[in-house]
């Protein structure tokens, strides 16, 4: 992201966005700082209209809404503008390509029409000093397709390289939707997923519905076994919350020992029953500590569910079914509880 603002405008922009950031409960760390910079700035359209409408509605500046609208609005316009940038330069190459191909096509032809003609002249008779300059000719249009030729194999070994970059940028923009220790989505990619839902939601579809899951006293696991063990655990509440779900339901590990599940065009009922049915998974398993084999016993969870209602914003899902996920947890763990 480039910032052209002068030293003077800079601090003028900090003198505001300090105020605002200490009147939200986000922590005042640099991305809390980034978004509000940019959105005080007014060089960010999207991000502008989108603030603008949780300001209206005074929705809390959570920590979690300022991480999705960092991640929408500012790291993806820069993924967005690379892309741009890499599809653009395909098609000049392409274009040049073309234009190669079609130019070498011409100069063939004019060569052997010279050649042709340069027979059927010699054959009438001619000049001696005449003949010199056609086969001087000839040699040059020669030449120029040669260079020509070894162009268009430059340009298509740039276009195979460009192929296999924007492969590669594929590939790193799914990465960069995944948790690499689990295997689930991030947080990122349940963002995105949610947005885009929540953008093509049909009306009078039930849901979508989201289930928060959080292990109960992961800290003492740790502590007792250590962190090594501790990400086994994690990784087989991943692959028990999987093991629950089907179709187009997602799972992502939401940060730390936090997990949740998109569920598209389901009822708060629906989203209930499954909360219900991980829990029981997860409570009937035991995890056994490498070779040893040593159980370590039951692990819990407690679950918060909450389904859509028309026209909230995604950070108010979200916020419903986390003080439910807490109420589970004070009203003693390994429970779901319902989001208001």
């Amino acid at each position: 992201m480039h910032y052209p603002d002068s030293k003077d405008r800079s601090a003028e922009l900090l003198r505001q966005a300090i105020p605002m950031m200490a009147q939200h409960p986000a922590p005042l760390h640099p991305i809390t700082y980034a978004v509000w910079y940019d959105y005080l700035a007014g060089r960010n359209a999207g991000l502008k209209a989108e603030m603008d409408q949780v300001v209206a509605r005074q929705v809390p500046m959570s920590d979690a809404l300022v991480y999705t609208l960092y991640r929408r609005h500012i790291l993806e316009s820069a993924a967005e503008t690379a892309q741009k940038v890499s599809d653009g330069l395909r098609a000049v190459i392409d274009e040049v390509g073309t234009t190669a191909t079609l130019t070498g096509e011409r100069v063939s032809e004019f060569t052997a029409s010279l050649q042709e003609k340069s027979g059927r002249m010699a054959s009438l008779g001619m000049p001696a000093n005449l003949g010199v300059e056609l086969d001087a000719l000839l040699t040059d249009s020669r030449d120029t397709g040669a260079s020509l030729s070894t162009l268009m194999q430059r340009l298509q070994a740039a276009t195979s390289e460009l192929a296999k970059l924007r492969v590669e940028l594929d590939q790193a923009k799914v990465e960069a939707t995944l948790d690499s220790l689990t295997g689930v989505s991030n947080r990122r990619g349940f963002d995105e997923a949610m947005a885009a839902l929540l953008r093509e939601h049909p009306s009078g579809e039930a849901g979508p519905s989201v289930v928060l899951i959080d292990l109960d006293h992961f800290k003492q696991i740790n502590d007792k076994y250590g962190h090594v063990f501790g990400d086994t655990v994690l990784k087989s509440i991943a692959m028990a919350i999987r093991s629950c779900v089907k179709g187009r339901d997602l799972v992502a590990r939401y940060g730390g020992e936090e997990f949740v599940v998109l569920l598209p065009a389901t009822a708060l009922s629906g989203a209930l029953a499954l909360a219900e049915q991980i829990r029981t998974t997860i409570s009937g398993a035991r995890i056994r500590r490498g070779s040893s084999s040593e159980s370590i016993g039951a692990i819990t969870v407690s679950l918060g569910v909450s389904s859509w209602q028309p026209g909230e914003p995604m950070e108010a899902l979200i916020d419903r079914a986390d003080k439910a996920l807490y109420r589970s947890k004070s009203d003693g763990r390994n429970r779901v509880s319902a989001g208001e």
